[in-house]
């Protein structure tokens, strides 16, 4: 009978330690986030200029609807390169720093708010080919570069807080004790 209570301590105590010391893993900042968000940048270059370019086409009632269909097909292309950079961003979550982690589940949420409202215009314009700037088109494409430029300061945030949280850790290394 005192193996059996033994047996259940040391079962109890192993699964009480045991995610404990996988968390303890995941305490050091992982240098894959870092490069996975910078590979998201250039991405969010495009589709910035693209989302400029086409709130430029909605204030003007002069650009038909290929013009759009172009220029969304575009974004959707970079929008769907940018969920791919999500999906590994998503990949190194586990092993990401509690902060880290908390960082990539806003830039996914913001990428995965881009790529739908990205998806209610294509949806609009497709089915108002003769009216292309009708309402709520102009409503998507303004959200489309209002997220765009929070998902860019997001990861430029979080890029810059890892650097200067690193160097301020270095430089704690270097106080006397």
């Amino acid at each position: 009978m005192n193996i059996r209570i033994v047996l259940s301590g040391v079962i109890w105590l192993a699964s009480a330690v045991l995610p404990a010391g996988l968390r303890a893993q995941a305490k050091t900042d992982n240098p894959s986030v870092t490069a996975q968000l910078d590979a998201a940048k250039p991405i969010l270059a495009k589709i910035k200029k693209d989302a400029a370019e086409l709130q430029s086409f909605s204030s003007s009632s002069g650009s038909g609807w290929e013009s759009h269909a172009a220029v969304l097909t575009r974004i959707k292309e970079d929008v769907n390169k940018l969920q791919e950079n999500m999906r590994g961003l998503q990949s190194h979550r586990t092993v990401a720093s509690p902060w880290q982690q908390d960082a990539i589940d806003r830039v996914t949420s913001l990428a995965n708010d881009l790529a739908t409202n990205m998806n209610k215009a294509m949806d609009h314009l497709n089915k108002n080919k003769t009216r292309p700037t009708a309402s709520p088109y102009p409503e998507y494409l303004k959200a489309n570069t209002q997220i765009v430029n929070a998902l860019t300061e997001e990861i430029n945030g979080t890029i810059d807080y890892g650097e200067n949280k690193s160097k301020m850790e270095e430089l704690e290394k270097k106080l006397p004790e």
